[in-house]
């Protein structure tokens, strides 16, 4: 749950209107989760540390969502032709959508499997690098991701005392 928090706070600026295609927050989600249960003895260092190695996740979930879209324009040709023609020919449009549920399916799963492998092996390897120091919790993921959040107010009076507050902490942690 706070996985899924996290994430939605993060991009809760980016919402999908018109053509554009925001951020796959659910593969990085799903990525999230699977590396986290591959990793049992994961504290809250290695946590954080895979929830940002699977941030760039999101945006190729976008690319490869724009490439099927781009590929699905053959099968919208295939539907107005038989559309234009009466229905005479047979086409099933119920088939066209299937076809492209399991396409995108299938696609999304080895998009996620190969994207798995590696991530799983670099935490794997960065893990035993990462103890001691500051234990991050979910409130500092969740801080960190509000950014999102402040940029959907769309008020410049809003960033200014998110900026203002950003250089304050740092004065004062310094």
């Amino acid at each position: 749950m706070s996985a899924g928090i996290f994430f939605e706070l993060l991009w809760l600026d980016l919402f999908p209107a018109g053509t554009y295609i925001p951020p796959h927050a659910l593969l990085s989600l799903t990525a999230t989760l699977t590396l986290l249960s591959c990793l049992p003895d994961a504290d809250m260092r290695v946590t954080a540390l895979v929830v940002v190695a699977t941030l760039p996740l999101a945006y190729l979930g976008a690319w490869v969502e724009q490439l099927h879209r781009k590929r699905q324009n053959a099968g919208y040709n295939q539907l107005l032709t038989w559309n234009r023609s009466g229905g005479m020919n047979v086409f099933a449009p119920d088939r066209l959508t299937a076809r492209a549920l399991g396409e995108i399916f299938a696609i999304n799963f080895a998009v996620l499997f190969l994207c798995l492998i590696p991530l799983l092996a670099g935490v794997r390897m960065l893990q035993p690098l990462l103890a001691g120091g500051m234990q991050p919790t979910w409130p500092m993921l969740w801080i960190g991701a509000c950014a999102g959040a402040i940029l959907a107010l769309r008020v410049p009076r809003a960033y200014a005392l998110a900026g203002a507050a950003l250089v304050l902490g740092t004065l004062i942690t310094l």
